[in-house]
């Protein structure tokens, strides 16, 4: 079982997107968020967003989200709180680059419909995130953020109502950022990270105590071209979607999979494998088991994708 469809900005106005993040409600909605820009992704960067209803076949047609901020906008991070809230963190860029960025966030109470106030929750410029929290005991998240000055993943933490986040970790092994975190166990994580600089393989650190404390970042079998890769797990086995090549190129799509925390992987199976951009994977698995997930597709069009284990097994 795999499906597909693409996804674009509502108007050509905003020709380019980017960085897209996902997530399945609890009402079993699905909702897709990304960056859109005109011609400089850190130029004029706005945050749209669509959902797909449960029970349709298609997404609506997208909508632009927190249009009242004046920065260009980028990196958007959806997540599910306690209840039916959902949480929105991104980036403001208050220079020309991401080293400028500083992290925002808001809520929603109506699945998406309406967004709260945003909010500084980090001052230091140049904190970035891009994949969701972890929550730690039923206590605390766990959220992996990077400082794009510094190239380093930073593990910030928060209470259950994800506000107030403060750093807790600083991984200084080597350039490492945008860490995917999955749950195996009720202690043991796992966080497969993108590589930045003349690493050319996906990067992977345990924690086998519920995330108090981790690994030194290594090295693993995966090819990896300075581009992010996602994470997942169905049943006991772990899933990194990545682009398979150490080519200064970012397709094909492709997915691996592990039964040892990704001591090993199999070999890959590939998403797609047409020669255009196709990256910044983000993926989520519903309690059937199925996987959902959207990346970046040549820069115009958001790709989103749904199968089954039947399809990455055989």
């Amino acid at each position: 079982m795999f499906t597909s469809e693409y996804i674009a900005n509502p108007d050509q106005s905003i020709q380019f997107c980017h960085c897209p993040t996902i997530i399945h409600t609890k009402g079993g909605d699905m909702l897709v968020a990304w960056y859109g820009y005109p011609e400089t992704e850190t130029r004029g960067g706005i945050l749209l967003l669509s959902r797909k209803r449960a029970g349709r076949d298609r997404f609506d047609r997208p909508k632009r989200i927190l249009s009242e901020m004046s920065n260009s906008l980028g990196n958007p991070l959806l997540f599910c709180g306690e209840g039916e809230r959902i949480h929105l963190i991104f980036v403001s860029l208050r220079g020309h680059y991401w080293d400028s960025a500083a992290l925002y966030g808001c809520f929603s109470d109506n699945m998406g419909e309406t967004w709260s106030q945003p909010e500084v929750i980090r001052v230091d410029q140049g904190m970035m995130v891009r994949y969701p929290p972890i929550v730690r005991s039923n206590t605390y998240s766990l959220l992996p953020a990077y400082d794009e000055k510094k190239n380093q993943t930073v593990m910030l933490t928060a209470g259950p109502d994800a506000q107030g986040w403060f750093p807790v970790e600083h991984f200084d092994d080597f350039g490492a950022i945008q860490g995917s975190i999955v749950r195996q166990d009720e202690k043991r994580l796992v966080m497969i990270l993108r590589p930045v600089g003349d690493e050319r393989v996906c990067l992977r650190s345990i924690s086998a105590d519920d995330g108090r404390s981790w690994s030194k970042i290594v090295r693993t079998t995966l090819p990896n071209p300075l581009s992010g890769v996602a994470a997942f797990q169905v049943e006991d086995t772990l899933c990194a979607v990545y682009n398979h090549t150490t080519e200064h190129q970012r397709y094909p799509l492709s997915l691996a999979h592990s039964s040892n925390s990704g001591l090993s992987w199999s070999d890959p199976k590939h998403i797609d494998e047409t020669e255009h951009e196709l990256s910044y994977p983000a993926f989520v698995v519903d309690t059937n088991g199925i996987a959902h997930g959207v990346y970046t597709f040549g820069r115009t069009r958001i790709r989103y994708v749904s199968f089954d284990s039947s399809w990455w097994k055989n």
